[in-house]
């Protein structure tokens, strides 16, 4: 337990170090090893949207939001135990917590400084909001279409993947929609490439209009998409496929001075216990598109109508 005498040392030593932490380009924040904040320079206050005097004095969890409060100051305890400098926000992302209630992406270095025979650490904290966004932003495109805007075939891949993991633990269903456009080249044929790249664009749009904030749309390949639907029975997952490929057959595609209408084609399957891995899964609903392929176009076909319970779902 550190004593009264330390604690005091500490507000009235750390006044020194004022003049050199204002120079630093940073955020600082001095902390005693009772988690006080003892010493700010102007950059901490403006960062957290504090004045410099109400910021000083407050429990250092004042500032770090609620659902990481607990781990952080673990991290801080052990580091008072067995100091030594390090950067915490080297391998996880820390977030700060401003007065108005808003976070802040930061990077933190600690320090250990000694005052007078009192021990304190030394925060330097750096707002990383830019280079977060565009990290962020940098992984989101590796794993977009660029033409369409939906997910690729990496992140489609990486998802199914992880659906499976998921299944196999919990049982939780997950079913999977392949499907491409009828008679595709005809258009890229008639009407060129760029036209069919605004049908596909069309498409993708309508797609995402029919999608929960959990369905994963996918371009896999040329004129061919896939939708993952985590927690979903293969009957809504078929029903989910009708209304897609209705609004696609309804849907009017401008290409030049003409209109045209275009239909697609799907296979729908959901894991099964005897998958060994999500490309199982991925196969099967190939099979199904091609069957359905084979049986004229503009249709689903599912696992279970390919089993004949169902049977397919027609053209309306």
């Amino acid at each position: 337990m550190h004593s009264q005498t330390s604690t005091q040392k500490l507000n009235t030593t750390s006044r020194d170090l004022l003049p050199f932490i204002e120079s630093l380009p940073d955020a600082v924040i001095i902390v005693d090893p009772e988690h006080k904040i003892v010493l700010v320079n102007t950059h901490a206050s403006d960062m957290f949207g504090y004045p410099t005097d109400s910021l000083e004095g407050l429990d250092l969890q004042a500032i770090i939001p609620a659902t990481h409060r607990h781990a952080h100051k673990k991290r801080v305890d052990q580091y008072f135990r067995s100091p030594n400098t390090k950067a915490m926000s080297v391998q996880k992302r820390f977030s700060g917590l401003r007065a108005d209630g808003t976070e802040i992406p930061v990077e933190i270095m600690l320090n250990t400084i000694v005052l007078d025979g009192a021990t304190a650490a030394m925060a330097v904290v750096r707002d990383v909001s830019y280079q977060r966004e565009l990290e962020d932003r940098l992984i989101q495109e590796s794993l977009t279409d660029e033409m369409t805007g939906l997910y690729n075939r990496k992140h489609f891949k990486a998802q199914l993947e992880a659906q499976h993991s998921g299944f196999i633990r919990s049982a939780l269903p997950s079913s999977l929609i392949l499907f491409d456009f009828d008679h595709f080249k005809n258009i890229n044929d008639e009407y060129g490439h760029a036209a069919g790249d605004t049908v596909l664009i069309k498409a993708a749009k309508v797609v995402q209009g029919e999608l929960r904030p959990l369905d994963i749309g996918c371009r896999i390949g040329g004129e061919e998409f896939a939708i993952i639907l985590p927690n979903t029975q293969l009957r809504d997952a078929v029903t989910l496929a009708e209304r897609i490929r209705d609004r696609i057959e309804k849907t009017e595609f401008r290409l030049d001075d003409s209109t045209c209408h275009i239909t697609v084609t799907m296979g729908v399957a959901s894991f099964t216990p005897s998958d060994q891995s999500y490309d199982s899964l991925m196969k099967r609903a190939d099979k199904l598109l091609y069957a359905g392929k084979a049986a004229g176009r503009n249709c689903i076909i599912s696992q279970e109508a390919l089993a004949g319970r169902l049977g397919a779902v027609p053209q309306k």
